[in-house]
């Protein structure tokens, strides 16, 4: 059976956990999608300080493009149901494409990021590697 499920495209059922097991599956995905975004921004935002930026300007930019990237890497995480080389692979894609898009934004509405594709790089290695010792802790 295909359905149109929260992925966005017509997938099988079993393909994303959220397209046949009910609001439960919802609630949580949205959960994922609430506490991802906010971490990212804790983290993202000690990465800003990090580099000793203080525009209030382009931390509302670094906060908006975070929330225009972070849902969408972790929404597809989310409604994939790879393991092994394929998760490290599409991880690895989706990481370098939010990488991307973020330099790109930045490069256009960040004022005062000189460099906004080491930036980009940075607090996403930053977020990326914290996130992941948080999770073993």
């Amino acid at each position: 059976v295909r359905r149109w499920g929260v992925c966005g495209f017509a997938r099988s059922a079993s393909a994303c956990g959220a397209v046949d097991t009910g609001w439960t599956d919802m609630k949580e995905i949205l959960l994922s999608l609430v506490v991802s975004l906010v971490l990212t921004w804790v983290l993202e935002s000690l990465a800003y300080l990090f580099v000793r930026k203080k525009s209030l300007s382009d931390y509302l930019v670094l906060l908006l493009v975070n929330l225009v990237t972070n849902p969408v890497v972790v929404l597809i995480s989310v409604c994939t149901d790879f393991s092994g080389a394929a998760d490290v692979v599409l991880t690895a894609v989706l990481e370098v494409s939010a990488v991307l898009v973020e330099w790109q934004l930045y490069k256009h509405c960040a004022e005062r990021i000189a460099k906004p594709f080491l930036f980009a790089v940075f607090a996403n290695v930053f977020s990326y590697f914290t996130g992941l010792i948080l999770q073993l802790l």
